[in-house]
């Protein structure tokens, strides 16, 4: 296994890691998911995450510069950002289920970002 694709399972674990977190600390949330989702709160949190997310797709595709495995690591962190704005979003308003949508698109991000040949790797 090569070292952009450790790189990527360390990130992507992390955010496993991330959904335990939520589940653990918010378990029983108080309120239906329909009502916290639409807290002002948790719209800054998803509109946060988003913003990040459509980072992620574009920044690391205008800095031709840089080495292939930066722009990897960059486009991973950024998706992983947008993962832990739902787990503030998660833990801040004690429903683990707040997690899952930018989760959801951060994992969406990863496996556009799955190490691939030189060729067919979207961040070059």
């Amino acid at each position: 296994m090569n070292q952009q694709k450790i790189i990527w399972f360390a990130i992507v674990f992390s955010t496993v890691m991330y959904f335990g977190v939520a589940y653990m600390l918010a378990p029983a949330p108080a309120l239906p998911f329909e009502q916290s989702v639409r807290t002002v709160f948790t719209m800054a949190m998803y509109a946060s995450a988003f913003a990040v997310f459509l980072a992620a797709l574009v920044i690391p595709g205008l800095m031709r510069p840089l080495p292939r495995q930066t722009k990897l690591v960059l486009a991973m962190a950024l998706f992983e950002a947008c993962a832990t704005m739902g787990l503030m979003a998660a833990l801040l308003q004690k429903d683990w289920r707040l997690f899952i949508p930018p989760w959801i698109a951060a994992l969406i991000g990863f496996i556009r970002e799955f190490p691939r040949d030189e060729v067919s790797s979207p961040v070059l």
